[in-house]
């Protein structure tokens, strides 16, 4: 038996119960792990309410973590008990054990602790994917970035700092503005005070940037395309503030726009792989860094997701088992 945080029903923070549940022996090409860290990513609070189809309930909350195998599937021959491992984007992580197929499992470096492998794997993986798959951003390009200060943001601070990016972020207040100049942002725009559009015009001095990553959605994606270059990108990435009220008539010519999902890298081996070394080559280099804001104890969970949706959080959060 485990203990683990169980969406009871799609709904608020009241529907997540602290519970124990049986965890089953790995099949052949599955292994167990004890977990050491779980990441909490706004995703999370997706699956609570059902905003996201596909889920049914009651279901153990959380897509990323890290830990130790502790059994091994008969089939198994890439892993072996005692690897210390982590894994991206698999619903199930809000618990003490769990098995989880071998196809998604990343081994750990020596040099990277368990804390920093879960709580940056999925959005690690997710920052080489908009920057290689959904755009390839170069040395000295202008790319605006959303949410800077957020957990997937300042990794994409560090990394666009890492790869000679000129990365314009937005962020809400003074404090995370100075967070994420200090990883890396080459401006930041504090968007209670200034019109972020107006702002990334006069900055790029009315060319525009390459690229724009929105994962906020609402408004925000249709001012985020006034950003653009002739040619560039509009990327969207997640809906924060809701479902984007972008229409095709919002898009002026010569821009493209696409939607970025490492769902669909997941499922792609070859494509994980690229990413996971990618992003865990630069963190064992400390190229990138991982900030983790917030740790709570698994069992409080419900106060993860009350401070996450609430724009309390900077960083990543973690929960401990």
């Amino acid at each position: 038996m485990s203990m683990a945080i169980v969406a009871s029903e799609p709904g608020g923070i009241e529907v997540l119960k602290w519970k124990n549940v049986e965890v089953p022996d790995p099949q052949e090409n599955e292994v167990k792990i004890s977990h050491t860290a779980i990441g909490v990513n706004f995703i999370d609070t997706y699956h609570r309410t059902g905003r996201y189809p596909g889920m049914t309930y009651p279901s153990i909350l959380g897509v990323e973590g890290a830990g130790k195998i502790t059994k091994i599937g008969n089939k198994i021959t890439n892993f072996s008990v005692g690897d210390r491992v982590c894994y991206p984007l698999s619903v199930g992580s809000y618990c003490e054990e769990r098995t989880i197929n071998e196809n998604i499992l990343i081994k750990i470096p020596d040099n990277v602790s368990d804390a920093d492998a879960a709580a940056g794997i999925t959005k690690g993986i997710t920052v080489h994917h908009l920057f290689n798959e959904s755009r390839k951003i170069l040395k000295d390009d202008w790319i605006l970035f959303h949410a800077a200060a957020g957990g997937v943001g300042l990794i994409a601070c560090q990394w666009a700092k890492a790869k000679g990016f000129n990365l314009i972020g937005t962020v809400s207040n003074i404090q995370k503005k100075e967070l994420a100049i200090k990883n890396g942002a080459t401006n930041i725009i504090n968007y209670t005070e200034e019109n972020f559009a107006e702002k990334v015009l006069e900055i790029t001095k009315q060319k525009g940037v390459i690229a724009a990553y929105d994962g906020i959605g609402g408004d925000s994606p249709r001012n985020s395309i006034k950003c653009l270059s002739t040619f560039g990108t509009l990327c969207t990435f997640g809906a924060a503030s809701g479902p984007s009220n972008l229409t095709i008539d919002d898009i002026p010519a010569s821009v493209q726009y696409t939607k970025g999902s490492i769902a669909t890298l997941i499922q792609n081996r070859k494509k994980l792989n690229e990413s996971s070394v990618e992003f865990l080559k630069l963190l064992s280099n400390q190229d990138i860094r991982i900030q983790i804001g917030q740790t709570y104890e698994l069992k409080d969970a419900m106060r993860a997701h009350i401070d996450l949706e609430n724009r309390k959080t900077t960083g990543s959060i973690i929960l401990k088992p």
